[in-house]
């Protein structure tokens, strides 16, 4: 697959008359956030935005949908300009590769991560932190080409959402200088800091504490501290009463525990695979995942194992990991 200068996304992005936004799958403050200001953008632009995600999107995420883009629509427009946001390589698409194949295949792709499978010409930018950065760019030189005559307020929200999310509240190591430059800006253009980063960071509903008290007392690791993990299977969900996204802070948990370098995830997916995140302090998890068959970040990456087990998927992650380190 052909990779896009940004110009050449700028000028896609113009020639849009029929966008359709793609999430990822668990969709997260990135995806939704810069699916938000880019149906924002289109709106502004006198088009009619539409995102699908193939999950549905977490509540404390929300206030991102509030435009209306993210309405459920039955049948697409068959000459729609389809675009994947922070989809880095098909199988994140997961039901939504059958419907978007074909004439409605993916016409071009917007991604930050170092490691994935193209699937449509690309436009790809891994120093940056979230795809909001990439947003923020385009936003303005929409600006400066005419386009538009501003940065519509819900864009600017929605950019500042993307940018902190990703970023852990601007804490994580793919923060960089630029990273607090737009995100200084995005406040200057009136973007609420304080409201968007108390609804990312400290709004959490009941089921989602108790998830993150389940995780709290069911942490694993090597004996040596330096690798944690936990274990969350349908079996333990419907135990609890709760659902997957509730347990979407889990990997927070085990990353907090003192002496932690490489924290460690094992969801039990839908289609029976098991789905491995990892964060690191130091280590390229993206090179372990990759081995996996999954990608992502330097510090933080992921994977879908096909295992009889959580067990047996937590094992297989954990050598690999260890492998890596030279252990």
């Amino acid at each position: 697959m052909s990779e896009l200068s940004f110009s050449e996304l700028v000028d896609r992005v113009i020639a849009a008359e029929r966008p359709i936004l793609l999430t990822h799958t668990r969709p997260d403050g990135d995806t939704v956030g810069s699916c938000a200001a880019l149906a924002s953008l289109f709106d502004a632009m006198g088009r009619s935005p539409i995102v699908v995600s193939p999950d549905p999107i977490p509540r404390r995420l929300a206030f991102l949908t509030e435009g209306g883009w993210f309405a459920p629509v039955k049948e697409y427009p068959a000459d729609a300009t389809v675009i994947a946001v922070d989809v880095a390589s098909p199988q994140q698409l997961g039901s939504l590769q059958s419907v978007f194949s074909g004439a409605l295949a993916p016409s071009f792709m917007i991604d930050h991560h170092e490691r994935g499978v193209a699937f449509a010409p690309r436009y790809l930018r891994a120093d940056a932190a979230a795809v909001g950065e990439i947003v923020y760019d385009l936003a303005l030189e929409l600006v400066n080409r005419g386009v538009l005559p501003a940065i519509p307020p819900a864009a600017v929200n929605a950019v500042f959402a993307s940018i902190s999310s990703d970023s852990g509240c601007f804490k994580y190591s793919n923060v960089t200088p630029r990273t607090h430059r737009i995100a200084a800006s995005l406040i200057e253009l009136g973007a609420d800091a304080p409201e968007i980063n108390r609804l990312l960071f400290d709004v959490k509903s009941a089921e989602c504490l108790r998830a993150e008290g389940y995780v709290a007392s069911h942490v694993l690791s090597t004996p040596d501290g330096k690798i944690a993990w936990v274990l969350v299977t349908d079996a333990i969900r419907d135990q609890l009463g709760l659902l997957d996204e509730h347990f979407e802070t889990a990997i927070d948990v085990v990353r907090s525990l003192e002496g932690v370098e490489i924290a460690m995830t094992v969801k039990e997916s839908p289609d029976g695979k098991y789905k491995v995140s990892l964060r690191s302090t130091g280590l390229d998890v993206a090179k372990v995942a990759a081995t996996l068959g999954g990608g992502g970040h330097a510090r933080a990456a992921g994977c879908s194992l096909s295992t009889d087990t959580a067990e047996e998927a937590a094992a297989i992650t954990v050598k690999a990991v260890l492998d890596a380190m030279g252990a």
